[in-house]
């Protein structure tokens, strides 16, 4: 069993994030959203990104997920700012606890904490704690978007549009971009390998106006490449955030 959270993302300033500062600033407005609002709320959901496996999620006593398969959200469930115990079971009867650590939930937040393959032992897994953080002043017809890569296995990836713009470029496993702002709309989409340019998976992506997404590479990478793009609406969009 596992009690280390590897890549393990919950405080400001998110420094295992390599282009947090990107397009929008991210990290000023993370520190923005945290520290000039007093709600003693924020909100959590949880991914399984782990393929083939089907895994049970507690926080602290509360009952997150039951057999939540690999690709599949739990809905947002509010919580107050503090750390919490965070413990997975296989959803297999005789039920085996195959991780628990701590979590710290910061106010004012949204996090998807996402369960992955440790990249250093791939028998264990780590969980992924990924912020949101709401761009306040993005105006007209723009959308927020970022990329995370979660496909075990798999090489530096990057995301280019049909008109050959690179969105994203480099994303190792477990990384996951900075926010990009870009016109809405229709947008026929591409993920490849960043050095062979070889094709991952292609897919239509309609992104609406003034909306905050992250897409998740979730699967396997192997001689058989199973990787699905799952594309929610971050929780930003609607919950209520200052």
């Amino acid at each position: 069993m596992n009690n280390a959270m590897g890549n393990f993302y919950n405080n400001y300033p998110y420094i295992p994030y390599p282009r947090l500062n990107g397009y929008m600033d991210y990290n000023s407005r993370v520190y923005g959203q945290t520290n000039n609002c007093y709600c003693e709320k924020s909100f959590l959901r949880i991914l399984n990104s782990c393929a083939d496996t089907a895994l049970d999620v507690h926080v602290n006593e509360v009952v997150m997920a039951e057999n939540l398969k690999e690709g599949e959200f739990t809905r947002y469930a509010q919580v107050s700012p503090k750390q919490y115990e965070i413990r997975i079971f296989n959803s297999d009867e005789p039920k085996e606890l195959i991780f628990e650590s701590s979590i710290d939930i910061s106010r004012n937040m949204t996090y998807t904490g996402v369960i992955a393959e440790d990249d250093s032992d791939p028998a264990d897994i780590s969980v992924l704690m990924i912020p949101e953080a709401k761009e306040n002043y993005m105006t007209g017809k723009m959308s927020s978007i970022r990329f995370a890569n979660l496909a075990f296995g798999a090489p530096d990836l990057e995301l280019a549009a049909d008109d050959g713009t690179v969105l994203f470029a480099g994303i190792k496993y477990s990384d996951v971009s900075g926010n990009v702002a870009i016109p809405s709309g229709l947008y026929n989409l591409t993920l490849r390998e960043k050095g062979s340019k070889k094709e991952v998976k292609a897919m239509d992506v309609d992104f609406a106006p003034g909306m905050h997404y992250t897409m998740f590479a979730s699967g396997k990478y192997g001689e058989d490449i199973n990787v699905d793009i799952i594309i929610p609406e971050d929780g930003v969009n609607y919950l209520g955030l200052c």
